[in-house]
């Protein structure tokens, strides 16, 4: 098999994962973004042929330190993703780098190194992220907005009368029950977003191409229906950029 790498992307609600050779991936998933999900994930995996563990995390040091613990016990040589000036072609627009989140830094690499043009690279995940970055990989900025999930808690937890349960449901169409006004309110508010993120950079940028990755991007698209038909889904997106940002560190 040859030297295999472990990549991680660990989020706010999944860890994904995958193991890299030099012929290309070799298997991948998707378990809880915990310690115990991530010691499971290790005692199933065979650790023998890793040359290294490449990680990249959005999570603070103090709930990172547990995994990074589990990580440095297996043995493993670990390398971790940090959001830089500048990348295979893409420039920060972030005065203090360190304060952009990892993962929008490595989709951004990763989808510029797909396209070398202009692009839109939406993350719909526990947040949506959208960014767009010019022709010449200059990020020209973002908007972080709450994702579906977390918009509908917020209305669960902060309204006396807005109650509802049930299957979520992807349409854009009006509500006609509290319900569905909630779960079809979410749905266009990320629509809605993207489509005006994306309206407004073709306004300075011209033709350009949309990336769309993270755990609600296909509802994302589902809603998007015909307007989306030119979308890439990138299921792996951040994990794409993990190794050349790490290469170029």
């Amino acid at each position: 098999m040859g030297a295999v790498s472990l990549e991680l992307d660990v989020g706010n609600s999944a860890l994904k994962w995958r193991l890299m050779s030099e012929s290309g991936r070799l298997q991948g998933g998707r378990v809880a973004s915990s310690p115990a999900a991530l010691g499971l994930l290790l005692d199933e995996l065979s650790l023998e042929n890793l040359t290294d563990i490449k990680v990249a995390s959005v999570g603070s040091v103090e709930r990172d330190e547990p995994l990074m613990h589990i990580l440095a016990a297996s043995g493993v040589p670990v390398k971790l993703a940090v959001s830089q000036a500048f990348c295979r072609g893409v420039r920060n627009s972030y005065g203090d780098t360190s304060r952009m989140g990892v993962d929008r830094w490595l989709a951004m690499v990763a989808a510029f190194g797909v396209c070398g043009s202009a692009c839109v690279v939406v993350d719909a995940g526990t947040a949506l992220t959208i960014d767009i970055v010019d022709g010449g990989g200059m990020h020209q900025g973002g908007y972080i907005i709450p994702g579906v999930a977390m918009s509908a808690r917020a209305l669960a937890e902060h309204t006396g009368r807005v109650r509802f349960d049930g299957a979520d449901k992807q349409s854009l169409a009006p509500g006609k029950d509290t319900e569905s006004c909630v779960h079809h309110g979410k749905w266009l508010a990320q629509y809605g977003a993207v489509q005006a993120a994306i309206t407004l950079a073709e306004a300075t940028q011209g033709s350009l191409e949309v990336f769309v990755t993270g755990g609600d991007a296909q509802g994302l698209m589902v809603v998007a229906g015909e307007y989306a038909r030119h979308w890439q889904y990138c299921e792996e997106l951040v994990l794409d950029g993990l190794a050349p940002v790490l290469a170029s560190c």
